[in-house]
């Protein structure tokens, strides 16, 4: 491994780390997905099953207005002559009430007592059933005679009519009306069937293969697949639950909603999911079985189509970091080894053959300190000094060449619109910018300041733009891309030069900007509200000062239309023959009214203004100015 170049390297790490993170991913999508698709069959069943309960309240509050309304025409006399008749004709028309009564008190001292009646229905017919309660609601008769003495409405226990095959509840409205002179004392009851709507829960999906119990608030029972057992105590059923009923019986005694896991008898102790609420409406309480099969044969399913994706996705993945790796690190090994040779051939000891970045570092230093010597030994001839000013300017047009110059640079893409210009202060400078595409998507924007001026400067900075060209990819964290970068202008120099640098990745499709910045002037945002706003995260000091630095990373997001503006300190720190500085203030009030205007016109514009303020005045550092448009439409 010590041998191979620094793509090799890079193959195998992104292998590993890729065949680690597909691990991790799976485990915890498996832990999601498995919460979610429980959470899913929930929310369904809760669905389903208070839809119906959502009925059977319907039904029952039928069976409390109609007693209402009732109560309130015998109160102003409405059916008195004939209430029999009367009642006949409002009860037909009552779509669920089962059966409907009247019940007068025997201490009633009338002239000529009404007799008791109940009211039917068979086969769509309204029939009379008088002076006995046998047909429908023999179970009750007793206690509808108790409602005589009732206060307030009451409901009666769910229980099941054999002779009509049917769960049957009964509400008694007591009631007190004037007749012949005399108040008469009675009492209204609705019997209403349940299973008109109850039914519906063996036809849920979700709990065919399971079952349902519905309780009332006093843990009797309105509805259990064995009809049988409509009316009964809870605990009349414990035995179906095994050595889960102690639970059963904690949690029925808190009436809270939740889930857990049961092994019930009657499910042959298989694995079973018991989920189970209050019913807030009525004050029942519903608990329902469903084998954990059901949930866990979706989650299967879902589970390998992830696994799938997830290699699928690796794959491609690894296929095109090490494609990357290959194609645009190994001309670092290249750039490596012919710096080794330039170096080794200029008399300088040999250099180590660390990796190709710590090489390329030690060799780009032994070039400085070279360069060093020869501009101090030329500088003292004439001759010298014209040789001196042929390398500068070679320098500066190796420089100018690193910088974006002919835009728009990517003419075919109309989701972004992008402009920078570099004025240096001499004849080369510290500050350089780029700006390329990582991919269809993400646009890649960097734009530093070396300390100092000049050829130390400009080779500074040069490092440090292909030390960016070399890390930048649209996968690393920018705050991971910095640190390398430190690292690598930092690693085995004793220089003082460092550099403040500011990088960050354009989504394309969602405008999100992901930056780093490490000691740079903070970018202005132009909103399309026309109000700027200022970028003012930073996340580190200046690259090249220590190795091992830690950076951090943000995140913004761009509306189509709106802007973000780079610039170096050359642009706030320029001043005038008055020695007023130019400033942050100044340069967002300038670039506030620019906002609409394409980012070519903001760069020039607001860089005309600048040298109309500086005047007669040198120009005193490096000056760049990059504008970034989001356009996506």
């Amino acid at each position: 491994m010590k041998n191979k170049n620094l793509s090799y390297r890079l193959s195998i790490y992104f292998l590993i780390t890729e065949t680690i993170l597909s691990v991790i991913v799976i485990l915890v999508g498996y832990n999601y997905l498995r919460h979610s698709v429980f959470e899913s069959y929930r929310y369904r069943l809760q669905y389903d099953v208070q839809e119906v309960l959502g009925d059977v309240q319907n039904s029952m509050d039928e069976a409390v207005r109609f007693t209402e309304n009732l109560t309130a025409d015998f109160n102003q006399g409405l059916p008195l002559k004939n209430p029999k008749r009367y009642l006949e004709m409002a009860f037909k028309v009552q779509r669920n009430l089962l059966a409907f009564g009247m019940v007068t008190s025997a201490q009633n001292e009338l002239s000529h007592r009404k007799p008791d009646f109940l009211l039917y229905k068979s086969g769509g017919i309204v029939k009379s059933d008088t002076g006995r309660f046998k047909s429908y609601i023999a179970r009750t008769d007793e206690w509808i005679k108790e409602m005589l003495h009732a206060a307030s409405p009451e409901w009666s226990a769910p229980f099941y009519n054999s002779q009509i095959g049917s769960r049957v509840i009964t509400y008694a409205r007591p009631l007190d009306f004037e007749q012949d002179g005399k108040m008469v004392h009675a009492t209204f009851f609705c019997a209403v069937s349940l299973d008109h709507d109850l039914v519906k829960l063996k036809h849920q999906k979700m709990i065919k293969s399971g079952f349902s119990i519905l309780l009332n608030e006093h843990d009797l029972i309105v509805y259990h697949p064995d009809s049988t057992k409509t009316g009964k105590d809870v605990s009349s059923i414990f035995n179906c639950f095994g050595g889960s009923q102690f639970e059963i019986r904690a949690l029925l005694k808190d009436r809270v909603g939740g889930s857990q896991i049961i092994h019930p008898n009657c499910m042959k102790n298989k694995r079973t999911v018991a989920i189970y609420w209050p019913v807030k409406s009525t004050n029942w309480f519903i608990f329902n079985v469903i084998p954990e099969s059901l949930f866990m044969s979706e989650l299967k399913q879902i589970t390998l189509a992830m696994i799938l994706l997830i290699l699928l996705i690796g794959s491609i993945t690894a296929a095109i970091m090490i494609f990357l790796s290959i194609r645009f690190v190994s001309p670092i090994s290249v750039l490596a080894d012919d710096s080794r040779r330039i170096v080794e051939d200029a008399g300088f000891d040999p250099v180590p053959r660390l990796n190709d970045l710590e090489v390329l570092s030690d060799s780009m230093e032994k070039m400085k300190e070279r360069l060093a010597s020869y501009r101090k030994n030329t500088l003292q001839s004439t001759m010298d000094k014209k040789e001196m000013e042929k390398e500068l300017n070679l320098a500066k047009d190796i420089e100018m060449g690193m910088v974006p110059t002919k835009f728009p640079l990517f003419p075919d893409r109309n989701d972004f619109d992008c402009y920078g210009r570099l004025i240096p202060a001499k004849i080369v400078g510290g500050d350089l910018f780029d700006i390329f595409l990582l991919d269809e998507n993400q646009l890649f924007i960097s734009i530093s300041d070396t300390l100092g001026k000049g050829i130390p400067a400009a080779m500074f900075s040069v490092m440090t733009r292909t030390f960016i060209r070399s890390i930048a990819n649209p996968i690393t964290r920018m705050g991971k891309m910095m640190e390398a970068l430190n690292d690598g202008l930092s690693l085995g120099r004793e220089s003082d030069m460092f550099a403040t640098v500011l990088m960050g990745k354009l989504n394309l499709l969602t405008g999100e900007f992901i930056y780093c910045n490490a000691g740079h002037p903070h970018p202005i945002i132009l909103r399309n509200n026309q109000q700027e706003d200022v970028v003012e995260q930073s996340h580190g000091i200046p690259v090249g000062v220590r190795t091992k630095q830690k950076f951090s990373e943000s995140s913004i997001f761009l509306a189509t239309g709106e802007s973000l503006i780079f610039y170096t300190d050359g642009v706030t720190e320029e001043y005038n023959e008055e020695g007023d500085f130019f400033g942050t203030e100044r340069l967002n009030s300038v670039i506030k009214p620019l906002h609409e205007l394409s980012t070519q016109n903001i760069v020039n514009k607001t860089l005309d203004i600048l040298e109309q303020f500086r005047g007669g005045s040198d120009v005193h550092d490096d000056t760049t100015m990059v504008a970034l448009k989001y356009t996506r439409k």
